[in-house]
């Protein structure tokens, strides 16, 4: 088995030295499955998914973290089902707690061969500091190597010649585009790292001649 791990933050903004996070999704995955007998489908990496939900508070008062009114309005403008995570919740993690779950999660889970997310100048950017923040840092990276962080983004507009349908990496990866559509939601964290993962699996099992997944 080789092991994947992947993130996704949600934030308010686009400067990943500064922003808060809404919340975080993350998941390990077997490589090996994509061109096996046993591929990943849409609705057991969702199911599977681990999610965190982040004090937004807590971010800009005690870790600098800031938004402006512009970014803050384009999460207004989205439907009320993306916009729940914005509100305050029993349920918010601080640094220093989401940091903790995510090294026990990792911990649990074995060794990472690799990991991913959907542009390293962001996400792997905001999790360090997120990491710093909480003093975790060095164990943080003792998980999740420096060197072993791979880009979603990247391999799949290789894989395309920088000339991917439907634009920005957003292939639809299965086989009923209908129930794709109806199924997904963009800016949802989970749907994003389960996506990305099918689109991942998508393209090792066009190079092996094999029949794509179902939804």
């Amino acid at each position: 088995m080789t092991q994947h791990f992947i993130i996704d933050f949600e934030t308010i903004g686009q400067n990943s030295r500064e922003v808060p996070a809404i919340d975080c999704s993350y998941t390990v995955f077997d490589w090996d499955r994509f061109a096996s007998d046993n591929p990943y489908s849409f609705r057991e990496l969702v199911l599977g998914m681990e999610q965190a939900k982040f004090d937004i508070k807590d971010q800009m008062v005690n870790h600098g973290c800031k938004y402006n009114e512009r970014d803050l309005q384009w999460w207004m403008d989205q439907p009320k089902e993306l916009r729940r995570n914005l509100k305050p919740s029993v349920d918010d993690l601080t640094a220093a707690q989401f940091t903790e779950n995510l090294i026990d999660y990792l911990r649990s889970s074995g060794k990472v061969d690799y990991w991913w997310s959907r542009s390293n100048s962001f996400d792997p950017v905001i999790l360090d500091r997120i990491a710093q923040n909480a003093n975790k840092g060095p164990l943080l990276s003792s998980f999740l190597k420096y060197w072993a962080v791979r880009d979603t983004r990247t391999f799949i507009d290789a894989k395309f010649d920088f000339n991917v349908p439907g634009g920005k990496n957003a292939f639809v990866p299965v086989s009923d585009i209908a129930k794709w559509e109806y199924n997904f939601k963009l800016h949802d964290s989970k749907h994003d790292v389960a996506a990305d993962i099918l689109r991942l699996q998508a393209i090792v099992r066009a190079e092996n001649d094999l029949e794509q997944v179902e939804i």
